[in-house]
């Protein structure tokens, strides 16, 4: 996997433990925190949880899954995306200032609350 798919997968994970990480366990959380957070090793993580490499290892796929599986089924990340482009939308048409465009740009944000 080139460095640029790790470091998107790894913004990705932290996206989805920000949206759905109250859903996890504690030793799920804090295992998440140390490797995303403070980018610790998977052995430095091992040491501070006093269990071995391997399960460590074990754990952060098992929390990749679980996350992917939350956002799967409840979507609210995808959700999430998608109102953030429309109102990145209505912020271009509102800078040109013209009538039409500021009328669209209502129907965008009408569009988003229903």
């Amino acid at each position: 996997m080139a460095a640029e798919e790790i470091f998107q997968q790894r913004i990705r994970l932290g996206s989805l433990f920000d949206m759905y990480g109250g859903l996890l366990t504690e030793k799920q959380i804090q295992c998440l925190k140390l490797w995303l957070y403070e980018d610790l090793s998977l052995t430095e993580i091992s040491e501070e949880l006093g269990v071995s490499r391997q399960a460590v290892n074990d754990l952060l796929k098992r929390v990749e899954q679980i996350l992917e599986d939350y956002e799967k089924r409840l979507q609210l990340l995808a959700k999430e995306s998608k109102q953030k482009e429309k109102l990145r939308q209505v912020i271009t048409l509102l800078k040109e200032r013209n009538f039409a465009q500021d009328e669209r740009a209502i129907e965008i944000l009408c569009d988003m609350i229903e």
